[in-house]
Protein backbone atom coordinates (compact mmCIF):
# COMPACT_ATOMS: atom_id res chain seq x y z
CA UNK A 1 0.00 0.00 0.00
CA UNK A 2 1.05 3.34 -0.87
CA UNK A 3 2.18 5.90 1.64
CA UNK A 4 -0.56 8.14 0.55
CA UNK A 5 -3.38 5.39 0.77
CA UNK A 6 -1.68 4.67 4.60
CA UNK A 7 -2.45 8.01 5.35
CA UNK A 8 -5.42 8.34 4.35
CA UNK A 9 -6.91 5.55 5.95
CA UNK A 10 -5.18 6.82 9.03
CA UNK A 11 -7.01 9.66 9.33
CA UNK A 12 -9.97 7.79 8.43
CA UNK A 13 -9.90 6.11 11.31
CA UNK A 14 -9.95 8.49 13.11
CA UNK A 15 -12.89 10.83 11.64
CA UNK A 16 -14.89 7.56 12.66
CA UNK A 17 -13.87 7.33 16.20
CA UNK A 18 -14.63 11.19 16.99
CA UNK A 19 -17.44 10.27 16.90
CA UNK A 20 -17.60 8.98 20.63
CA UNK A 21 -15.30 12.11 21.44
CA UNK A 22 -15.24 14.53 24.05
CA UNK A 23 -15.87 18.89 22.76
CA UNK A 24 -12.94 19.93 21.70
CA UNK A 25 -11.59 16.88 20.93
CA UNK A 26 -8.81 17.66 18.29
CA UNK A 27 -5.79 18.43 19.53
CA UNK A 28 -3.22 18.97 16.68
CA UNK A 29 0.85 19.29 17.45
CA UNK A 30 4.31 19.94 15.65
CA UNK A 31 7.44 17.97 17.04
CA UNK A 32 10.56 20.63 17.61
CA UNK A 33 13.02 18.23 17.58
CA UNK A 34 13.27 17.39 13.76
CA UNK A 35 13.20 20.66 12.87
CA UNK A 36 16.58 20.94 14.10
CA UNK A 37 17.36 18.50 10.38
CA UNK A 38 14.78 19.53 8.03
CA UNK A 39 12.21 17.25 8.83
CA UNK A 40 8.91 18.04 9.26
CA UNK A 41 6.76 16.01 12.07
CA UNK A 42 2.99 16.85 12.95
CA UNK A 43 0.86 14.54 15.38
CA UNK A 44 -2.81 14.56 15.80
CA UNK A 45 -4.63 13.38 18.96
CA UNK A 46 -7.92 12.56 19.69
CA UNK A 47 -9.28 10.94 22.92
CA UNK A 48 -11.70 8.25 22.77
CA UNK A 49 -12.45 7.43 26.20
CA UNK A 50 -12.00 9.37 29.36
CA UNK A 51 -8.28 7.83 29.47
CA UNK A 52 -7.45 6.39 26.23
CA UNK A 53 -6.55 8.68 22.98
CA UNK A 54 -5.52 7.95 19.50
CA UNK A 55 -2.50 9.92 18.19
CA UNK A 56 -0.60 9.85 14.79
CA UNK A 57 2.13 11.16 13.73
CA UNK A 58 2.99 12.19 9.90
CA UNK A 59 6.71 12.68 9.03
CA UNK A 60 8.50 13.99 6.19
CA UNK A 61 11.85 14.89 5.07
CA UNK A 62 12.84 16.57 2.05
CA UNK A 63 15.37 15.17 -0.05
CA UNK A 64 18.86 16.76 1.07
CA UNK A 65 22.55 15.43 1.71
CA UNK A 66 22.61 13.57 5.23
CA UNK A 67 22.14 15.44 8.28
CA UNK A 68 24.63 14.86 11.06
CA UNK A 69 27.06 13.34 8.69
CA UNK A 70 30.25 13.07 11.19
CA UNK A 71 27.93 10.18 12.78
CA UNK A 72 27.58 8.80 9.97
CA UNK A 73 31.03 8.40 8.87
CA UNK A 74 31.65 7.27 12.37
CA UNK A 75 28.81 4.42 12.39
CA UNK A 76 29.90 3.33 9.00
CA UNK A 77 32.74 1.83 7.35
CA UNK A 78 32.85 4.30 3.91
CA UNK A 79 36.27 4.36 2.73
CA UNK A 80 35.11 5.38 -0.97
CA UNK A 81 33.03 7.71 0.36
CA UNK A 82 29.85 6.24 -1.22
CA UNK A 83 27.27 7.84 1.34
CA UNK A 84 29.38 11.43 0.87
CA UNK A 85 27.58 12.93 -1.90
CA UNK A 86 24.18 10.61 -0.69
CA UNK A 87 21.12 12.09 -1.31
CA UNK A 88 18.30 11.94 1.35
CA UNK A 89 14.26 12.04 2.03
CA UNK A 90 12.35 10.03 4.19
CA UNK A 91 8.51 9.85 5.12
CA UNK A 92 7.15 7.90 7.80
CA UNK A 93 3.48 6.78 9.74
CA UNK A 94 3.37 5.75 12.99
CA UNK A 95 -0.55 5.21 14.34
CA UNK A 96 -0.84 4.86 18.35
CA UNK A 97 -2.69 4.56 21.16
CA UNK A 98 -2.27 5.92 24.39
CA UNK A 99 -3.24 5.08 27.53
CA UNK A 100 -3.06 7.49 29.80
CA UNK A 101 -2.34 6.60 33.69
CA UNK A 102 -3.10 9.73 35.77
CA UNK A 103 -6.56 10.45 37.13
CA UNK A 104 -7.06 14.14 34.87
CA UNK A 105 -7.61 11.54 31.85
CA UNK A 106 -6.54 11.95 27.81
CA UNK A 107 -5.29 13.74 26.41
CA UNK A 108 -3.78 14.84 29.87
CA UNK A 109 -0.64 13.54 32.60
CA UNK A 110 1.76 10.20 31.88
CA UNK A 111 1.25 8.02 29.26
CA UNK A 112 1.94 4.47 27.68
CA UNK A 113 1.76 3.89 23.81
CA UNK A 114 2.06 1.26 22.04
CA UNK A 115 2.63 1.93 18.04
CA UNK A 116 3.30 0.69 14.86
CA UNK A 117 5.32 2.68 12.05
CA UNK A 118 5.73 2.87 8.82
CA UNK A 119 9.01 4.07 7.08
CA UNK A 120 9.62 4.80 3.41
CA UNK A 121 13.59 5.91 2.60
CA UNK A 122 15.04 7.41 -0.37
CA UNK A 123 18.23 7.63 -0.99
CA UNK A 124 20.57 8.37 -4.63
CA UNK A 125 24.17 8.27 -4.48
CA UNK A 126 27.58 8.12 -7.11
CA UNK A 127 30.07 5.13 -7.18
CA UNK A 128 33.53 6.93 -9.18
CA UNK A 129 34.76 4.40 -10.80
CA UNK A 130 38.86 5.45 -11.87
CA UNK A 131 40.48 3.59 -14.41
CA UNK A 132 43.97 4.45 -15.79
CA UNK A 133 42.88 6.69 -19.24
CA UNK A 134 39.40 7.67 -17.70
CA UNK A 135 37.02 8.17 -14.83
CA UNK A 136 33.16 7.46 -14.98
CA UNK A 137 30.32 7.74 -12.37
CA UNK A 138 27.53 5.50 -11.61
CA UNK A 139 24.25 6.65 -10.43
CA UNK A 140 22.85 4.43 -7.66
CA UNK A 141 19.29 5.13 -6.54
CA UNK A 142 16.48 3.85 -5.09
CA UNK A 143 14.15 3.12 -1.50
CA UNK A 144 14.26 1.09 1.67
CA UNK A 145 10.94 0.18 3.52
CA UNK A 146 10.70 -0.08 6.92
CA UNK A 147 7.74 -1.94 9.80
CA UNK A 148 8.64 -2.01 13.29
CA UNK A 149 6.26 -2.25 16.45
CA UNK A 150 7.22 -0.33 19.60
CA UNK A 151 6.20 1.43 22.85
CA UNK A 152 6.68 4.66 24.21
CA UNK A 153 6.22 6.34 27.07
CA UNK A 154 5.63 9.82 27.69
CA UNK A 155 3.56 12.58 29.53
CA UNK A 156 1.65 15.40 28.05
CA UNK A 157 0.81 19.16 29.64
CA UNK A 158 -1.73 21.13 29.52
CA UNK A 159 0.14 25.28 29.16
CA UNK A 160 -3.12 27.19 28.45
CA UNK A 161 -6.92 26.68 27.81
CA UNK A 162 -5.77 25.55 24.39
CA UNK A 163 -1.88 24.94 24.32
CA UNK A 164 -0.28 21.90 25.05
CA UNK A 165 2.99 20.06 25.69
CA UNK A 166 4.03 16.86 25.19
CA UNK A 167 7.19 15.16 25.79
CA UNK A 168 7.38 11.66 24.26
CA UNK A 169 10.50 10.21 26.38
CA UNK A 170 11.60 7.44 24.81
CA UNK A 171 9.84 4.65 21.86
CA UNK A 172 11.98 1.49 21.18
CA UNK A 173 10.81 0.27 17.65
CA UNK A 174 11.88 -3.10 15.92
CA UNK A 175 10.45 -4.61 13.38
CA UNK A 176 12.11 -5.24 9.45
CA UNK A 177 13.28 -4.19 6.06
CA UNK A 178 13.68 -4.41 2.51
CA UNK A 179 15.13 -2.06 -0.06
CA UNK A 180 16.29 -2.39 -3.19
CA UNK A 181 18.97 -0.23 -5.13
CA UNK A 182 19.80 -0.09 -8.65
CA UNK A 183 22.30 1.63 -10.85
CA UNK A 184 21.36 0.08 -14.52
CA UNK A 185 24.82 1.07 -16.94
CA UNK A 186 27.04 -1.15 -18.95
CA UNK A 187 30.39 -2.03 -17.13
CA UNK A 188 33.00 -3.53 -18.51
CA UNK A 189 35.49 -6.12 -16.52
CA UNK A 190 37.53 -3.55 -15.09
CA UNK A 191 35.12 -1.38 -13.90
CA UNK A 192 33.10 -4.18 -12.68
CA UNK A 193 36.25 -5.32 -10.72
CA UNK A 194 36.76 -1.52 -9.56
CA UNK A 195 33.19 -1.09 -8.19
CA UNK A 196 33.12 -4.65 -6.60
CA UNK A 197 36.33 -3.76 -4.42
CA UNK A 198 34.64 -0.34 -3.76
CA UNK A 199 31.29 -2.39 -2.01
CA UNK A 200 33.36 -4.86 -0.46
CA UNK A 201 35.04 -2.13 1.51
CA UNK A 202 31.31 -0.54 2.16
CA UNK A 203 29.26 -1.94 4.81
CA UNK A 204 26.28 -0.82 7.29
CA UNK A 205 26.47 -3.16 10.36
CA UNK A 206 22.41 -2.50 11.04
CA UNK A 207 21.49 -3.51 7.59
CA UNK A 208 21.74 -6.92 5.97
CA UNK A 209 23.79 -5.64 2.61
CA UNK A 210 23.47 -7.71 -0.48
CA UNK A 211 26.01 -6.65 -3.02
CA UNK A 212 25.90 -7.73 -6.81
CA UNK A 213 27.86 -6.08 -10.25
CA UNK A 214 27.84 -7.67 -13.33
CA UNK A 215 27.88 -6.59 -17.27
CA UNK A 216 24.36 -4.53 -16.52
CA UNK A 217 25.46 -2.54 -13.49
CA UNK A 218 24.93 -2.05 -9.73
CA UNK A 219 22.48 -3.72 -7.58
CA UNK A 220 22.34 -3.33 -3.33
CA UNK A 221 19.86 -5.02 -1.55
CA UNK A 222 19.04 -4.69 2.11
CA UNK A 223 16.58 -7.21 4.05
CA UNK A 224 16.43 -8.32 7.93
CA UNK A 225 15.68 -6.87 11.49
CA UNK A 226 15.27 -3.25 11.62
CA UNK A 227 14.87 -0.61 14.79
CA UNK A 228 15.43 2.63 16.35
CA UNK A 229 13.98 5.05 18.97
CA UNK A 230 10.76 7.44 18.66
CA UNK A 231 11.54 10.96 20.72
CA UNK A 232 9.43 14.34 20.79
CA UNK A 233 8.91 17.81 22.32
CA UNK A 234 5.90 18.86 20.21
CA UNK A 235 3.60 21.60 21.16
CA UNK A 236 0.16 21.79 20.54
CA UNK A 237 -3.26 23.13 19.81
CA UNK A 238 -6.54 22.09 21.23
CA UNK A 239 -9.26 22.67 19.33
Amino acid sequence: MKPCKLAVLFFGIFAISGLKAQEKPNLIKLNLLPLVVGNVAIEYERPIQERISLNGTLSWWPTSGLPLKSLWDSAIEDEYNILGNARLGAFSLAPEIRFYLGHKGAPRGFYLAPFFKYSNYRLSTTITVDQPEYQRSVTLSGALNAFTVGAAIGSQWRLSEAIYLDWRIIGPNYGFNNGQFDGKTPLNANEQKEIQKQLDDFDIEILKLKKEVNADGVSIRTTGPFGGFRTALSVGYRF
